[in-house]
């Protein structure tokens, strides 16, 4: 058991709210905390409800120390998986190639940017080092956290002193609908890690860190780290982190005709998720953990 200043420390630099849980169950997955409405910008988090335990050998959870996240926000729509979905959440025809029909300020052939995506680098977050990630374009597509050690001092999330929620906040903007679209809401569907062990001995670990993405991609193709099952995947169900941006049907009515409206998901790319989700060892200062492995 950890002593009495790793506790201090937790409570003094995390924003942990006590919740037990157990294993990667339904209500165990890393999420995003709040639905919003329309044409409200905000604050949100990501929640960390568990740390690392591994898919197969479900063993001692491992402290979370760092954390990275990609959001679908990229000025390129090529860049970002859009799709129509039925009452259950499965995508319904094919991708669509961008959200210029469903929501303001979107054009034709470009990309998702009215999410306003903020970082939150200041007192009350989880970990205190948070590095921003930015494309060629300039925009902010997701950013990097860990725990110290120095030049920063933060503290992990210490799972094997008591089961906790983490919360890592973030800024978003104002997302409203047109009045045209028959689109009742939109998740915004984000690409989490949470990461428990680094450097090249832990490489083959299954609970080295935890991956939360709706499918496998080319560089994240361990399925002992995130919650992938080949049957649900094969009838198109899958797990994101997920913050539904809800109409206003009072404000913003659907059409006649429209019916009871559909959802929309937009997602990032896998090159996206591969370029972006790894914690990268160049970028960081003096003190940052490196050979983070995947």
């Amino acid at each position: 058991m950890k002593d009495f200043k790793s506790v201090k420390k937790l409570a003094l630099y995390s924003v942990a709210t006590v919740m037990c849980v157990a294993g990667q169950s339904a209500l165990a997955h890393t999420g995003i905390k709040d639905k919003v409405t329309e044409n409200v910008a905000g604050y949100n988090a990501l929640t960390i409800t568990h740390g690392c335990n591994g898919n197969v050998t479900l063993g001692d959870h491992q402290d979370v120390i760092a954390m990275s996240v990609v959001f679908p926000n990229a000025a390129d729509p090529s860049l970002a998986k859009v799709s129509q979905l039925d009452s259950k959440g499965i995508q319904v025809g094919p991708a669509l190639p961008d959200l210029s029909d469903d929501i303001e300020g979107v054009a034709p052939g470009v990309g998702f940017t009215s999410l306003g995506l903020g970082l939150v680098a200041s007192g009350g977050t989880l970990f205190a080092n948070i590095i921003p990630t930015v494309d060629g374009s300039g925009a902010i597509r997701g950013y990097h956290t860990w725990a110290g050690p120095k030049p920063y001092l933060s503290a992990p999330l210490q799972e094997s002193v008591v089961s906790t929620t983490g919360l890592s906040p973030f800024k978003y903007g104002a997302i409203k609908f047109k009045a045209t679209s028959c689109a009742k809401s939109l998740k915004v569907r984000a690409a989490v890690a949470n990461w428990c062990k680094k450097g090249p001995k832990n490489a083959d670990a299954d609970d080295r860190v935890d991956v939360w993405i709706g499918h496998m991609t080319k560089g994240f193709a361990d399925p002992r780290t995130m919650p992938y099952n080949e049957t649900d995947v094969a009838a198109g169900k899958s797990y994101w982190p997920t913050m539904t941006v809800n109409r206003d049907l009072t404000a913003n009515p659907l059409p006649k005709g429209c019916g009871e409206g559909f959802d929309l998901a937009i997602e990032p790319t896998d090159a996206d998720i591969d370029a972006y989700l790894p914690i990268p060892k160049a970028e960081y200062p003096q003190g940052a953990p490196v050979n983070f492995v995947h």
